[in-house]
């Protein structure tokens, strides 16, 4: 698809929301990509220290997003957390810089979690305000598209910084602050959230029965699977270590760039894919695809094969979880939008958190070999898991209209 064509689908606003989404990817890349080569190398940390730091950061940013997401449906206001999310993840990269321990690197990534689980669910949950309902899945697998291109750029930036500083980390997590402060003017181009008159607006309390009627068993099921989906995540710190397997630890660093160029790739014709026939084949398909991956990546001793693994596998998890995101956003109803999305993040968070701590763990112990076969096994159990959670989850679209029907039909059963 041509970049004129593109650009024709896709709304001015939400490409606005697009670029704010790839700068601050590659702010966050910038700082990741060598962050856990900056502990194991420059600090000394295990495996089971990163894995725990991973998902520790993690959980701290997914269980932000339920609050964060509930608080811009009662505010309807999505781009003021944006802004303050935005803000906080600028203002404590350079805490990075003076980090002279693990214990430091831990406070300091806390606090970076924090500011991007502030501003995820809101920015996901204004997505979908700004879509066509028809074409969720479409507008989600771009913005994932969008989001991990700054991956590979902010890895591409990182890598350059450490050659050419001959590895001074100091002077690369100062810098990744620069594309956070330019992400920040590009929510000042969105349009139709003024944040001027905040605090002159009424709120109106979105948790009242009639909207939470959308939060029901159908919703809750489909968390379920997303949480069994993500217990197999083998942790992208854990692959840049098993990157050094096969090539030298000054260039791990790269392997990162592999992992965004996945989502650029996948996400958005899987998004296109999953609204014309159907998210739940789909689905299956990006599992199958995400199992076979850790498999090849357990046993390929060739980096050409490995790099290949990482690239397909990635880009199926970026799938995934942009299916979701797009079948809670058709089912829930749109007051509740930003609560729904947390309460997805928050579910899968907790289950990464799991994830990467079994991992690391099986990668210190034993082999990362079999920490990959781990993940495949789990891929594969949520693959059949699938066809009964399709059976309770059906495609209904849960707005006003249908629930006053359901009441209706209620009455006369």
């Amino acid at each position: 698809m041509s970049l004129p064509h593109l650009s024709h689908r896709i709304p001015k606003r939400i490409l606005v929301l697009a670029f704010y989404g790839l700068l601050l990817s590659i702010s966050t890349q910038m700082l990741y990509s060598h962050l856990v080569l900056f502990l194991k190398f420059g600090l000394g940390a295990t495996e089971s220290q990163i894995g725990w730091i991973d998902g520790l950061g993690e959980f701290l940013s997914y269980l932000t997003r339920i609050f964060a997401g509930a608080i811009s449906d009662y505010i309807s206001n999505r781009k003021i957390l944006l802004l303050i999310g935005c803000s906080v993840a600028c203002l404590v990269k350079p805490i990075f810089s003076c980090s002279t321990s693990v214990a430091g690197v831990l406070v300091a990534e806390l606090l970076e979690r924090l500011g991007t689980g502030i501003q995820a669910s809101p920015r996901d949950a204004l997505l979908a305000d700004l879509s066509d309902k028809n074409r969720l899945g479409e507008m989600f697998g771009f913005a994932k598209s969008m989001k991990t291109a700054g991956t590979v750029v902010g890895t591409a930036i990182a890598v350059s910084i450490i050659y050419f500083s001959g590895g001074n980390y100091a002077l690369l997590f100062a810098a990744a602050s620069i594309p956070a402060l330019i992400a920040a003017t590009f929510l000042l181009k969105i349009k139709g959230q003024n944040i001027g008159n905040f605090f002159e607006k009424k709120f109106v309390n979105p948790f009242q029965k009639k909207y939470l009627l959308s939060l029901d068993s159908r919703f809750f099921a489909l968390i379920t699977l997303a949480f069994c989906c993500e217990l197999g995540h083998f942790g992208e710190s854990l692959i840049t270590l098993a990157a050094t397997r096969i090539i030298s630890p000054s260039l791990a660093g790269i392997t990162t760039a592999f992992m965004g160029i996945g989502p650029i790739i996948f996400a958005y014709p899987v998004g296109l894919l999953a609204d014309k026939y159907g998210k739940f084949p789909l689905l299956k398909i990006c599992l199958f695809l995400a199992g076979v991956s850790y498999i090849l990546t357990a046993f390929s001793d060739n980096r050409y094969v490995f790099f290949f693994s990482v690239i397909i596998l990635c880009g199926q998890h970026a799938s995934i979880q942009s299916i979701f995101l797009s079948m809670i956003n058709e089912r829930i109803n749109k007051k509740l939008r930003g609560t729904a999305i947390g309460i997805f993040y928050c579910a899968i968070g907790i289950s990464y958190m799991i994830s990467a701590e079994v991992c690391g763990i099986i990668c210190e112990k034993s082999k990362y070999e079999y920490a990959f076969l781990y993940s495949a096994f789990l891929c594969f159990l949520c693959l059949l898991f699938c066809q009964r959670f399709q059976k309770k989850t059906n495609n209904r679209v849960y707005n006003r209209d249908n629930i006053k029907k359901i009441r209706f039909k209620s009455r006369l059963d």
